[in-house]
C-alpha cells in the first residue's frame, strides 16, 4: 500500500527511538507533532508543525543509544551542516539540527509521495521499464552530479528506499549522507553490525570494507539500484553477500529477469552495458560520474 510521505524506514527493524510521543505534543520548544511518517531501528519520523517556518516539515528524531552519545551527536551535527549545503530540486532538504535534554534529530523537507522501493512493488510485473525509469534517472543523475561537484557531498546510502516520488511525480532523493552517517554511529556506540544487511546489497567492494566514502561508492550504489528496479533484486541477495560484492560478477538484468521468471519488455543494451559498469569491482572501470552515466544510457539531451 502507498504510504503517505517521507517514510525512509522500509528496512530497518524495530524501533529503539524515544517513547512517549504523541500527536498534539510540543517538542524542542518549536514542533507540534501530528503523526508518525515511518519508524525503525534508525529512529522514528513524525510529520510535524514548524513554528518557526509555519509549515508542515518532517523531523527525524534519533534513536536513545545515539542521543545519548556525544561523539555521534557531534558527528551527525557536521554531516548535517554539510547537508544544508545541498540545494536542489531533486534532493530532500535538509533543515537543522536541533536537541535539548530530551531529544534530538534531524528537521527536513516534508515529502508527500512514496518510495520506488514501494511503488516498484505496485507494478503489474512487480519491476519497472526502462521506459517508466527514463525520466527519474535524468532527474537522479543531475542530482548526484550537483551534490558531487558543488557540494562536495557523498550520499554513501543510495537504495531504492531513498528515492521518491512527490505528489507532482518528482523524484527527490532522502538522507543525503544522514542514515548512513547515524548506521555508523549506531555500529559503534552498541557494537553491532545494525543494519548492514539492509544496505550491504547496494555497497560497493570499497564500502563495505570500510575504506573512506568516495563518490564512486555513489556510482556503485546507482546501479545496484537500478538493477534492482529493473529485475526485482539487487545484484546480489542470497547467500554469502560481503564474498559475492567482492569478488563475483552479477548476472546481466536479461538473465537476472529471466531467473526469476519475469517477462518483460527487452532491456536496451546501453542499459545493460552501463549498468553493469557502474558495478564494477574496481573504481576506475566505473562511469566517473552520475552525468557519464546519463550519457551512457542516451538521456542527456532528453526532456525532465
Amino acid at each position: 500500500m502507498p504510504t503517505e510521505g517521507f517514510t525512509p524506514f522500509d528496512d530497518y527493524g524495530s524501533d529503539s527511538s524515544i517513547r512517549g510521543l504523541v500527536a498534539g505534543q510540543k517538542v524542542l520548544n518549536r514542533y507540534t507533532l501530528k503523526r508518525v511518517l515511518g519508524r525503525g531501528g534508525m529512529g522514528v519520523v513524525w510529520l510535524v508543525h514548524d513554528e518557526q517556518l509555519e509549515r508542515d516539515i518532517a523531523f527525524k528524531f534519533l534513536p536513545d543509544i545515539v542521543y545519548h552519545d556525544k561523539a555521534a551527536v557531534e558527528s551527525l551535527k557536521r554531516e548535517t551542516r554539510r547537508s544544508l549545503e545541498l540545494t536542489h530540486p531533486n534532493i530532500v532538504r535538509i533543515y537543522d539540527f536541533a536537541q535539548d535534554e530530551h531529544c534530538a534529530g534531524i528537521s527536513m523537507e516534508y515529502v508527500a509521495g512514496d518510495t520506488l522501493s514501494n511503488l516498484r512493488v505496485c507494478q503489474p510485473t512487480h519491476v519497472f521499464e526502462v521506459s517508466d525509469l527514463a525520466v527519474w534517472v535524468k532527474q537522479l543523475c543531475l542530482a548526484i552530479d550537483y551534490a558531487h561537484r558543488e557540494a562536495r557531498v557523498a550520499h554513501r546510502d543510495l537504495k531504492p528506499a531513498n528515492l521518491m516520488l512527490n505528489n507532482k511525480g518528482v523524484l527527490k532523493i532522502a538522507d543525503f549522507g544522514i542514515s548512513r552517517s547515524i548506521s555508523d554511529n549506531m555500529t559503534r556506540v552498541s557494537s553491532a553490525v545494525h543494519g548492514a544487511s539492509g544496505t550491504l546489497v547496494y555497497m560497493s567492494p570499497q564500502q563495505a570494507l570500510g575504506e573512506a566514502a568516495s563518490a564512486q561508492d555513489d556510482i556503485y550504489s546507482l546501479g545496484a539500484t537500478l538493477f534492482e528496479l529493473l529485475t526485482s533484486k539487487p545484484p546480489f541477495f542470497t547467500g554469502e553477500i560481503m564474498t559475492q560484492v567482492r569478488e563475483k560478477i552479477p548476472p546481466t538484468m536479461a538473465e537476472r529477469r529471466k531467473q526469476l521468471g519475469i517477462m518483460g519488455k527487452p532491456i536496451p543494451p546501453e542499459w545493460e552495458e552501463t549498468i553493469a559498469a557502474c558495478l564494477a569491482k574496481d573504481p576506475a572501470k566505473r562511469p566517473q560520474g552520475a552525468m557519464e552515466v546519463l550519457q551512457r544510457l542516451g538521456l542527456a539531451d532528453t526532456a525532465g
